[in-house]
């Protein structure tokens, strides 16, 4: 993408969380110029410095960034981030999470706006989310459904459930950070490998066996397979990652779920879900994001009363 081009950007948009940068150049239209990817996740900014550390990003990636109005959201908004944003409750819509939002001065004088994440109780449970709730409002406007269901996969799975543009329900799940843990903290993946290529029988033997008995006990499966040799050292992480993806999905309920996210994973969770009897369909994670964020912004236009 050349300067001139770059030269045609109006504001900025910016999914900043816990490992993952992620920064949108945005032209008049609400059109998306090009995308920057950086590993400037919370944990790779030093002592909290946020506001040098953006302005290093833009200074390098567009030179004069100093008039550019900047829309964040994600974990960019928590208590570890730059300043914390309290959450809104469900039932969430475009227009709670626009009131929600935070804005004050970049260090060089322009607007920063930062959007909240939202929280839903059931009982005496609370559970959170920043970031994935722009996802699912994009992916409620893209789709147009008055009512759906989604998964975002990722370090905290999400599944949520949306009527008329509005998150109602939500649940998190740590699978990823699971197995994560796992596969680099403990027993069941010392000494494996982690393949790129996909190995769909031990993925789906793993899926298989999370269908049935308690966490702790199958998860041992993934040790005692490779010990009497149904699992080869290569064969152990699609195992695991097959039988957390499977414990996450068992209680499923829905027919049809769109997942959103990262696109391999994406197909990791519709391999699953067939072999489960249940229909998916992919949307793209940054499409989904971008709609929800222009859709927030373009809230600025109206007038709420207090």
């Amino acid at each position: 993408m050349g300067l001139s081009t770059l030269n045609e950007t109006t504001y900025l948009i910016i999914d900043w969380g816990t490992t993952n940068f992620r920064a949108f150049a945005m032209g008049e239209h609400d059109n998306c110029i090009e995308l920057r990817t950086l590993p400037l996740g919370l944990l790779q900014v030093p002592d909290g410095q946020f506001g040098s550390s953006l302005a290093e990003v833009l200074e390098a990636w567009l030179g004069r960034y100093q008039h550019l109005p900047i829309y964040m959201a994600g974990m960019v908004g928590s208590l570890k981030g730059w300043i914390n944003v309290d959450y809104v409750s469900t039932p969430a819509s475009a227009a709670l999470l626009s009131r929600g939002k935070h804005s004050f001065q970049l260090p060089w004088g322009v607007t920063g706006t930062i959007y909240p994440g939202i929280s839903h109780q059931t009982d005496k449970q609370y559970d959170v989310m920043r970031g994935e709730e722009v996802q699912l409002l994009g992916l409620s406007l893209l789709t147009q459904k008055n009512e759906l269901s989604a998964i975002l996969p990722g370090t905290h799975s999400k599944h949520a459930c949306i009527d008329r543009q509005q998150i109602v329900d939500f649940k998190s799940y740590l699978t990823g950070e699971v197995f994560s843990l796992l596969i680099n903290h403990s027993l069941l993946g010392k000494g494996i490998t982690l393949d790129d290529e996909f190995e769909e029988t031990s993925f789906l033997a793993g899926v298989d066996d999370a269908q049935q008995g308690e966490f702790t006990h199958q998860i041992f499966l993934g040790w005692t397979h490779r010990l009497f040799g149904k699992l080869s050292d290569s064969q152990v992480g699609d195992y695991l990652s097959g039988m957390l993806i499977g414990f996450e999905l068992k209680q499923t309920s829905q027919p049809f779920y769109y997942l959103v996210g990262n696109q391999k994973m994406c197909e990791r969770y519709q391999f699953a879900l067939n072999h489960l009897e249940k229909q998916s369909e992919i949307v793209c994670g940054d499409r989904c994001f971008l709609a929800g964020m222009i859709a927030l912004k373009r809230e600025e236009k109206h007038v709420y009363a207090i």
